[in-house]
């Protein structure tokens, strides 16, 4: 009898053990369970943000593609206007400013050219540095030579560096319309 309890006893145990041997592997088990769809989760919102890129991608090659058309055009349209504006500098119009606007009945046109290369020794940036330095010419309307770069000098003689270079009669009709010529 003894025995047979003690196999009965043993029965129990073996049994609690096995008990708690299969309580922890359901444990084990449904924690492997949750890793397996947390994984399955991670891969779904990996394949998911890859096929995103892949969108992603797709479209900015698409708009890589068009921009790189739309750059290749204004490139073009670049080199057109480029040339228009190498054509148009290339054409020297002729410019002449107007000292004064007062005329006396007996006055004769003179072309005066006023230079200052002071202006391009302080700063060469200046847009009229190289205009200066090669002169400038003015319509000035006086009697004589003399008068007319009298009248350049009391415009510009105030302010240092400015000098007439030379004073000459105009014999061209400076009012007809002029067209302009391509320099040589």
């Amino acid at each position: 009898m003894m025995i047979n309890f003690i196999i009965l006893l043993a029965i129990i145990a073996v049994g609690a053990w096995l008990g708690n041997v299969l309580l922890s592997l359901e444990a084990s088990l449904s924690q492997v369970r949750a890793r397996m769809r947390a994984a399955r989760d991670a891969i779904s919102k990996v394949e998911n943000a890859i096929s995103r890129l892949q969108r992603d991608e797709e479209r900015l090659r698409a708009d890589i593609e068009e921009i790189a058309a739309e750059t290749v055009l204004l490139r073009g349209r670049q080199a057109e206007t480029q040339q228009r504006l190498a054509e148009a500098q290339a054409v020297k119009r002729p410019q002449l400013l107007i000292l004064s606007e007062r005329r006396n009945p007996g006055d004769k046109e003179w072309l005066v050219t006023v230079v200052n290369s002071q202006i391009g020794e302080i700063d060469a940036t200046h847009p009229l540095a190289l205009e200066w330095m090669q002169g400038r010419e003015y319509l000035v309307w006086a009697e004589s030579e003399r008068e007319a770069a009298e009248r350049a000098n009391r415009r510009f003689g105030a302010r240092p560096g400015y000098q007439v270079r030379s004073v000459a009669a105009i014999k061209d009709d400076i009012y007809a319309p002029r067209t302009a010529q391509p320099a040589a």
